[in-house]
């Protein structure tokens, strides 16, 4: 058995930053960034919880969710 650091909470200040190279990341936040640009900050947050759950889900070799402005 392998014991890991917890992982630390993500800071929901600031928008989730896409995993370089996937195509599922770029999608949520072309779809984020096209919400904000016409004013939907609806789309814009749920684009953000599906891209923060896909980040969590699929890419957990990155330990955090990483978060950089």
């Amino acid at each position: 058995m392998t014991l890991h650091q917890p992982v630390q909470p993500d800071d929901l200040s600031c928008p989730p930053v896409p995993a370089p190279g996937c195509g599922t990341c770029t999608e949520l936040a072309i779809t984020r960034d096209d919400a904000r640009t016409y004013g939907n900050r609806s789309a814009e947050t749920d684009a953000n919880v599906l891209l923060r759950r896909h980040l969590c889900r699929d890419h957990v070799y990155v330990g955090v969710v990483l978060n950089r402005p």
